[in-house]
């Protein structure tokens, strides 16, 4: 059967949340390592909220786009916070930035991944639009 070629803009969508997920990683680990009083814990919470998406993020789940959606809104929150304060740094716009691109690419990956699977479906299905 002739599946139709994923859209660019998939790949795309794809790609930049993937490489935000782990920009935002290297930005917590960067910082943590940085900072005078390292807590492992400070360290694991944002990372591992972020890395449980990545296998259904690479198995191409529309799901987890969704998830991720929400699961981000809470880093953009503590960035956002963080930036805001008297004593905000360089890291808090940063992951504010990262979280606000990542939340785009993630929302519109999940669309267009849903809208191409639907398409494969019917192309397999030999339904015609």
């Amino acid at each position: 059967m002739n599946l139709p070629p994923k859209p660019s803009r998939l790949k795309t969508g794809e790609a930049t949340s993937l490489a935000c997920v782990i920009g935002l990683n290297l930005l917590y680990l960067t910082t943590s390592l940085l900072d005078e009083r390292f807590v492992w814990t400070l360290l694991l919470i944002p990372c591992l909220s972020l890395l449980m998406f990545v296998p259904g993020m690479l198995r191409q789940h529309a799901r987890t786009y969704n998830w991720l959606c929400f699961v981000i809104l809470m880093h953009f929150t503590v960035g956002v916070s963080n930036a805001m304060a008297p004593n905000g740094a360089w890291n808090d716009y940063l992951q504010t930035l990262l979280c606000v691109i990542l939340f785009i690419s993630a929302m519109m990956t999940s669309r267009w991944l849903q809208a191409w699977q639907a398409q494969s479906l019917n192309a397999e299905q030999g339904v015609h639009p």
